[in-house]
């Protein structure tokens, strides 16, 4: 009796020990180099061209897990500042099991000062995010995280509303005072929905409206530009960098799936900080 009732705790604690393996396993990070879904999108996107380690050119920055999936905060920065010798002109922003999996392209000039954006994302699934840069030698090379967030690109679509009014309108914040012939950071709210027809209550007699590109420039001169979809959050926020050399124009046109466009602009001099509006 005794040892039918040991060898029933001991299969009992084995159960247990492989059901709290298999819980480990389901928690654990999945091997990106094995995603199911990564050799369809790099096919796609890339063809036959070699990625390689990006962890001296481009990191991606999020937390692992996310409060809210509509609205994930995600930073990709380069690893060295722009020059006219060597830059990043392109980096992909891919969140692999999004129903669109191409978050943003966002394209960059020695101009920017340093390749970096800033912004945030909605999550329908757990999933890898890859930033794909591309330098201006034609290499690429990939950092990827993987952040636990699922729902957003679903979520009601209701609170996103934004008033006919504020649509488009945009504020400029900088975190210090502005320096001429050095990256300058900016960051740009941009009030718009950017809904798309997943959203649980979506109303479909109507036409999803989302940010499909931003572009700016100084003094007439590219900074960065990006074709963006709604993987990005409702009011999207974009942080990045600029080189002033003498005072002039800061410049930000969005343009949404409805042909709509929004432009702003801030005057910029030496010494110019604006912390909201």
């Amino acid at each position: 009796m005794m040892k039918e009732f040991v060898s029933r705790a001991v299969a009992l604690l084995l159960v247990a020990g492989l059901a709290c393996s298999a819980m480990a396993n389901e928690k654990a990070e999945p091997d990106p180099a094995n995603s199911q879904y990564w050799g369809g999108i790099r096919k796609m996107m890339f063809g036959d061209r070699e990625i390689q380690d990006g962890k001296d050119v481009v990191r991606v920055y999020l937390a692992l897990r996310a409060a809210d999936a509509a609205t994930v905060p995600v930073a990709v920065k380069a690893q060295f500042d722009q020059t006219a010798e060597r830059y990043i002109e392109r980096i992909y922003l891919i969140v692999e099991r999004n129903p669109s999996s191409v978050a943003g392209v966002f394209d960059f000039t020695p101009a920017s000062g340093r390749a970096q954006v800033e912004t945030r994302l909605r999550f329908e699934d757990f999933s890898h995010v890859r930033a794909v840069a591309e330098t201006n030698d034609g290499k690429l090379y990939m950092d990827s995280r993987w952040v636990k967030a699922a729902g957003g690109c679903s979520a009601p679509s209701g609170k996103f509303a934004v008033p006919a009014a504020l649509m488009g309108k945009m504020k400029f914040r900088f975190d210090d005072d502005v320096k001429f012939d050095q990256p300058n950071l900016v960051q740009v709210n941009i009030r718009h929905p950017n809904e798309s027809a997943l959203a649980m209550d979506f109303d479909a007699s109507r036409v999803p409206q989302f940010v499909r590109s931003v572009a700016v420039t100084y003094d007439g001169k590219p900074v960065m530009t990006a074709q963006v979809d709604f993987s990005l959050s409702d009011n999207p926020t974009f942080r990045f960098w600029f080189v002033p050399h003498q005072a002039g124009e800061l410049r930000v046109e969005v343009e949404d799936t409805h042909d709509q466009r929004y432009v702003q602009t801030v005057p910029i001099k030496e010494g110019t900080i604006l912390t909201g509006g």
